[in-house]
């Protein structure tokens, strides 16, 4: 796929600087990513992806992605979701078709990342909930997701339910829980 890259380099370089410190290509990391270390597997995703001490491959870093989440890696699962319903976002208008193609795939893993309790893909699965992507529109689902993450101390989970309840999406508008939810959600 010739687009596969935008959709993680549009995640941006935060998130896979927040998660490796500059990863590097090496016989040693693709050993260990070969050996079933699911860890290096979404390690040498980031470094395929952009291209990080070996020429950037789209292909592989999906491949070294998806082994690492299908083994159980719920931050492969995260990548995955977050780079898939970018993608879908990017390509939306120009190709519907493809865009929801990508949402569907950004379910999948944001789904399994649920179902292992982790709040970043409650996080990622409440936002497909709220805007209809992939999915049908229920508002109800993603508040429901966002509170469940927020117990688990998601930021972002608590700054969106501030957010929905102080422009009424989805939610009777109501300013004190707004509040109440803003103030958890600093940072």
């Amino acid at each position: 796929m010739n687009n596969f890259k935008i959709l993680f380099i549009t995640i941006g370089l935060m998130f896979s600087m927040n998660l490796f410190a500059n990863p590097m290509f090496s016989d040693d990391l693709l050993k260990r990513a070969t050996n079933g270390d699911t860890s290096a597997q979404l390690e040498l995703a980031d470094v395929y992806i952009y291209g990080w001490g070996i020429e950037e491959n789209e292909t592989q870093a999906e491949y070294w992605a998806t082994k690492s989440a299908e083994s159980g890696n719920v931050k492969a699962m995260q990548w995955l979701g977050e780079g898939y319903a970018t993608y879908a976002g990017l390509v939306g208008d120009m190709d519907p078709t493809d865009a929801d193609e990508h949402y569907k795939k950004a379910f999948k893993w944001f789904s399994k990342g649920t179902q292992l309790n982790d709040a970043d893909c409650m996080v990622g699965l409440a936002n497909l909930y709220s805007n209809g992507d992939g999915v049908e529109k229920d508002t109800k689902k993603a508040l429901e997701l966002r509170k469940k993450a927020a117990a688990l101390g998601n930021k972002e989970a608590m700054r969106d339910i501030a957010f929905m309840y102080k422009y009424g999406l989805g939610v009777e508008k109501n300013l004190e829980t707004a509040k109440f939810w803003s103030e958890k959600g600093k940072i």
